[in-house]
């Protein structure tokens, strides 16, 4: 704490306000051209290029989540857009926001409150029974809850856990890894004359390991997260006409039984 100064500004904090500037300019950008674009002309260029990007989102939502969450589009297109810029940026030499686990933890938590969101819009109180164990009414054919099923509570956590390290991990392990390779390459040229001054050999070995770690991995892991939370919205939606899981329900002559000893 000794060394905590709430002044200043820590290198990912710094990319952000980087990364939210680039989405700014680039939506800017789209909108003025857009204005240009006569009703009965076909987009071109940098329109067409983000229009494709937005219908690609918009599949995904409809695909995985239904026609009815299609105006969580904007969204979606936002969340997508801003990982995407995290995890590329670090080629020009910025940090990675998503190397840091408090950026990836505030992400996921977005995840796991929109997940009770969802869940309590589309269930009302009837979601709570899914943290429970349950019995089926036979009379009724209604599931009703006994007690709380601590298991049940472990399996809430644990997505907003994963998909934070996944996350996290990925693109950490990625700066590493790149780290690494500069510095033994660095070290071994060093040896070499006129050759080690240059670091020829980074130069040759380096675009491929930016085009694996920073480019492939940061596109991979941007869309997983964005499924991921597209699938878990969804499930959460679903869970209004679940059947409850077999080792949840308590069959009623069961709880007789017990009832009567």
């Amino acid at each position: 704490m000794e060394k905590w100064n709430p002044t200043s500004l820590e290198p990912e904090i710094i990319t952000i306000l980087v990364v939210t500037a680039i989405i700014f300019i680039a939506c800017l950008i789209y909108y003025l051209k857009l204005k240009k674009i006569k009703v009965n002309e076909a987009p071109a260029g940098y329109v067409l290029v983000i229009q494709i990007y937005i219908q690609y989102i918009r599949a995904l939502v409809v695909d995985i989540m239904g026609k009815r969450f299609e105006k969580l589009t904007p969204f979606f297109v936002f969340l997508m857009s801003y990982l995407l810029c995290c995890n590329l940026i670090g080629i020009v030499g910025f940090d990675y926001p998503t190397g840091s686990l408090t950026v990836t933890l505030s992400l996921g938590l977005i995840m796991f409150i929109g997940t009770f969101v969802i869940g309590f819009r589309f269930q009302k109180l009837s979601y709570l029974t899914r943290f429970c164990i349950n019995y089926k009414s036979k009379k009724t054919g209604k599931h009703y809850p006994i007690m709380v099923n601590p298991l049940n509570l472990i399996e809430v956590v644990t997505p907003l856990i994963s998909i934070s390290f996944r996350l996290w991990g990925n693109i950490f392990a990625g700066g590493v890894i790149v780290s690494l390779w500069y510095f033994m390459f660095g070290y071994l040229t060093s040896f070499i004359p006129i050759i080690g001054v240059l670091s020829l050999l980074t130069g040759l070995v380096a675009p491929p390991i930016h085009g694996y770690f920073d480019i492939f991995v940061g596109c991979i892991q941007a869309l997983v997260f964005t499924m991921l939370t597209m699938v878990y919205w969804s499930l959460a939606k679903d869970h209004g006409n679940y059947e409850v899981k077999d080792e949840n329900l308590i069959d009623v002559k069961q709880l007789n039984v017990v009832r009567t000893k």
